[in-house]
């Protein structure tokens, strides 16, 4: 099996200084590995994981009152084609202040990310079920397992997802 964690926890007040995290409210985005299994075929509304993210990123462009974290899988450290970091940079080469995203390689431990995280936006990801058991608020924007089951958000168009990030 693979351990995806393999930095310790620091604890999230460590994370908060190290990303430069003040006090508005974080919104933390875990992506799945590009191409994994677990997101094909799995739209909603979205055509793929990465066109998800993709407009997930243009729209935190306005919401400068809002951070917007977004962690990518740290297994795509074993990919060498196209990955999620690879759609950030195309999304938005230069990043505002507000906008922070963890390579797969950085010594960031999510669970740290979970503990500070106001809302989570996830695809499929079991990240987004955690940070639900946690009573931190979830939209799942693909078909996992848990999507459904009364306890995330789950939009079934853009104009659903849109309303529930502006509430």
């Amino acid at each position: 099996t693979r351990q995806w964690q393999n930095t310790p926890a620091q604890g999230s007040e460590s994370v908060r200084d190290q990303l430069k995290l003040d006090n508005r409210p974080i919104v933390l985005l875990p992506t799945n590995v590009l191409g994994d299994s677990l997101t094909l075929g799995r739209q909603v509304f979205s055509k793929t994981m990465a066109e998800w993210v993709s407009r997930t990123i243009l729209y935190f462009i306005g919401r400068p009152d809002i951070q917007l974290v977004i962690r990518i899988h740290p297994g795509e450290i074993l990919t060498r084609e196209y990955s999620m970091l690879d759609v950030v940079r195309k999304t938005l080469p230069e990043l505002p202040e507000y906008i922070h995203v963890i390579g797969p390689e950085e010594k960031i431990n999510t669970y740290d990310l979970v503990d500070i995280t106001d809302i989570g936006l996830v695809y499929t990801t079991t990240v987004g079920l955690e940070m639900a058991l946690k009573g931190i608020p979830v939209i799942v924007a693909g078909k996992t397992h848990y999507r459904g089951l009364g306890f995330t958000f789950d939009p079934n168009s853009w104009v659903d997802y849109f309303k529930m990030l502006g509430s």
